[in-house]
């Protein structure tokens, strides 16, 4: 007070002598002057005095009514500030810097806390406050702090209440970040830098009013942009008028938290008006405290993935409309005996009578069905012989169509395999053909094919020979031919007539169809030389001898005792009596046999010798008809 005091007599003795020398005559009116002067001064300190009560008293009063709460928050590293009920009295350094308030200390300091603090916080600051005037010392909480530069952000908070005082200390525990924690955080953050400036991928980001607010350079070589936008430009901007209604409409689905990610095509529009087919994904992103602030996302190129997939589509529809078109039955199945399809064209129904879906579904039909009885065993055969030798296979055969008709085909094919070689199944197309065709066929068929005894033809059984003699010396794997000379039949077609001697042949032809199999096969020589090769001696394969499953153990323990055996089985099944129109015939068989495996190679000499272990040069038999 004194100060003051001091100051305004100081001021009006500086007046009444300033006065006068701006123009004014002291003579009369000295007293007058003096009196002016002094109430300027008194109206100048009570001004003072009461801005200084208005600010300082305050602060001054609260902090020397606790004075150790007062030093306790001045010296803490940490946020902290100093409240009398509501009204802050007291805020230390840390907090002004923390939250950024350190250019408006005096303005702050006076003002009631709540207005520091978030609405949706101010119920947890009135339970926090009214816990410590309840008698307990520390409690703890959050709040959501107003910074300087208009940001909140969430606060664990500390209340402290001195004994009898109505001051409560608020402590913000601060994390401390070491010197080192924070260059590991710089160089994080260059490191991301540099992978957003060098991403090959479009990187983009939306702010809630969705315009593009970040982009990196190969945002701006996709959209082909020159320079860079002053202003955040509307990302729909950037897209097809079509395409960015919806572009809008999902990300306002993402922002308001109903797409959990954002996945559409849309097409792009250049910055020298071209069109680009782009794929955008993103994500919401959210700030510190959970909030949805935008989006980010990256946007793919994709146009020559378009232009590939019509260019394919286009393709297939070609495709098709040429298989709809086309007079023969594409198809692709499995190699097995009932010739499952996985695929067959429309040209199915014209060549056969049926849809195709009843030939895929084989609880309907299967495609074996359709081929005339006597040419299943040869298309079986014709197409095996050629996939074993890793070559095309055509053929032509007979099929029996919805209707009952018979038709001649021609099925030519391949067989379809795996990356590691292994046979995946066939496919092919079947055509009719024509009268001309059919009669060739049956010409050659009559060289390949013995229609009589149903065996294969001796050329087929030769080809076949000489395939397994090939794998037999690659492999050593055990194989075998055997030579079955049929005496008396020249007896017979004396006394009873060559059609009698036909008729046992084929008799004991049709016997040795049980013999063949998938590798296994028979075939006629010569007028009564019956040949078998087996290849396969498992015991389904050898179930046609007395034993199998033993015999087909024996192979591998004793290959020369196991021969005798089948020569013996092979005997039996020929010398059954044969009876044809009430007569019986009894003929007396000589087997050769040959095993191969032994390193011989040459397929004529394999044949010789076995056909000479039969006694088919000799020729001498006997035997009786009765």
């Amino acid at each position: 007070m004194s100060v003051y005091l001091f100051a305004t007599v100081l001021l009006g003795a500086v007046a009444a002598l300033v006065i006068p020398r701006l123009g004014y005559s002291p003579g009369v009116n000295d007293l007058l002057y003096v009196a002016i002067g002094l109430a300027g001064c008194l109206a100048v300190f009570l001004l003072a005095m009461s801005y200084g009560a208005r600010r300082t008293a305050p602060r001054v009063v609260r902090v020397v009514e606790s004075p150790e709460l007062s030093a306790f928050a001045a010296n803490l590293s940490t946020p902290a500030v100093l409240l009398d009920n509501d009204a802050l009295v007291f805020v230390n350094s840390a907090f002004l810097k923390h939250a950024r308030w350190e250019p408006y200390a005096d303005e702050i300091v006076g003002m009631p806390f709540s207005n520091l603090v978030h609405p949706q916080s101010l119920l947890d600051l009135t339970a926090l406050l009214t816990q410590s005037r309840d008698g307990e010392e520390r409690t703890s909480g959050s709040l959501r702090i107003a910074y300087g530069d208009g940001s909140f952000r969430l606060h664990p908070v500390t209340a402290l209440r001195a004994r009898g005082s109505r001051m409560t200390l608020l402590q913000f525990p601060a994390p401390y970040t070491s010197a080192d924690a924070q260059r590991s955080e710089l160089q994080i953050l260059h490191h991301c830098q540099d992978a957003v400036l060098q991403l090959p991928q479009a990187l983009f980001r939306v702010d809630r009013e969705l315009r593009l607010i970040f982009s990196n350079p190969a945002w701006r070589s996709l959209v082909r942009a020159v320079g860079s936008d002053p202003e955040p430009k509307p990302f729909s901007a950037f897209f097809h008028p079509e395409d960015a209604e919806t572009l809008n409409a999902r990300l306002k689905s993402l922002l308001d938290g109903h797409l959990s990610e954002l996945v559409m095509e849309a097409r792009l529009i250049r910055a020298d008006n071209t069109t680009a087919q782009v794929e955008l994904r993103g994500h919401a992103v959210t700030d510190h405290e959970g909030i949805l602030v935008g989006a980010v996302g990256l946007a793919t190129d994709i146009s020559n993935r378009r232009r590939n997939e019509e260019a394919l589509r286009a393709s297939r529809r070609s495709l098709r409309t040429l298989l709809s078109n086309l007079r023969a039955m594409i198809y692709r199945g499995q190699n097995n005996r009932e010739r499952s399809m996985a695929f067959v064209s429309e040209g199915c129904f014209d060549l056969t009578g049926y849809e195709a879906f009843e030939l895929i579904d084989e609880s309907r039909m299967t495609f074996r069905s359709l081929i005339h009885p006597d040419d299943r065993e040869f298309v079986w055969n014709e197409v095996q012989t050629r996939i074993v030798a890793r070559k095309p296979y055509e053929l032509t055969y007979r099929i029996v169509d919805r209707s009952g008709q018979t038709k001649w085909v021609w099925d030519q094919g391949c067989g379809v395999y795996s990356a590691r070689d292994e046979l995946m199944g066939l496919e092919g197309f079947i055509v009719e053909v024509a009268r001309r065709q059919m009669v060739e066929e049956d010409a050659r068929r009559r060289l390949t094919f013995e229609n009589s005894t149903g065996l294969s033809s001796a050329s087929i059984f030769v080809d076949r020979v000489e395939f397994s003699v090939a794998l037999s010396s690659r492999t050593s794997l055990p194989c075998a031919i055997f030579a079955i000379n049929v005496g008396e039949l020249e007896r017979v077609a004396t006394r009873f007539g060559q059609d009698y001697a036909d008729r046992v042949l084929i008799a004991i032809g049709r016997r040795l169809e049980v013999v063949q199999g998938q590798l296994n096969c028979a075939a006629l020589l010569d007028s009564h030389v019956f040949a078998v090769l087996l290849v396969d001696f498992g015991a389904d394969a050898l179930a046609w001898c007395s034993e199998a499953q033993h015999l087909a153990q024996r192979v591998a323990a004793n290959m020369d005792a196991a021969l005798d055996e089948l020569q013996d089985n092979l005997r039996r099944l020929i010398e059954a009596p044969v009876k044809v129109e009430g007569h019986e015939f009894k003929l007396p068989t000589r087997v050769g046999c040959s095993s191969i495996g032994n390193g011989e190679s040459d397929v004529k000499k394999v044949l010789d010798h076995v056909l000479s272990a039969s006694g088919w040069e000799v020729g001498d038999a006997a035997g009786e008809a009765g």
